[in-house]
């Protein structure tokens, strides 16, 4: 009985000291749908949709939306950012910096992390460009006053 106890626990051990390796291997398998790297090379532009949200346009008609995980300051304001990566492939664990116009030249602003890849359609794209069309709702018309008649 004794025996069994010790090996029980013996495979409890083994299990446990394995979550962390699982649970490392899960953080980087690539979620559904969303694309890890895109390769720079073949980015022909990028339109900043607003603090979070970049499209990049590849060459060959596909577009990707990039959904920062954290609102990057100034990056909708100042419409430009520069990167930096050893390989010709920008990933999801790249970061990205806003550029600011500094009088003669242009300076660092915030480093921001970049999130999955994902593909949309070009009227997707359109859409997020476009500000939606709400029109304001007409205001009900004023009561009309009572007027109060003395006799």
């Amino acid at each position: 009985m004794m025996h069994k106890r010790v090996f029980i626990l013996a495979v409890a051990c083994c299990v446990l000291s394995l979550s962390p390796l699982a649970s490392a291997l899960a953080d980087e398998a690539p979620e559904e749908g969303g694309e890890r790297c895109v390769n720079m090379r073949t980015v022909s532009r990028t339109v900043i949709i607003d603090d979070q949200t970049i499209l990049f346009y590849m060459r060959g008609g596909l577009i990707y939306r990039n959904y920062l995980p954290r609102r990057c300051s100034g990056l909708a304001r100042e419409k430009r950012f520069s990167y930096s990566t050893t390989i010709s492939r920008l990933c999801d664990i790249d970061t990205i910096t806003v550029l600011y116009n500094q009088g003669m030249g242009l300076s660092s602003g915030a480093s921001c992390g970049l999130g999955k890849f994902y593909a949309i359609s070009k009227d997707e794209a359109q859409a997020l460009k476009e500000p939606p069309d709400i029109e304001p709702e007409p205001l009900p018309p004023p009561e009309p006053e009572e007027l109060e008649v003395s006799e």
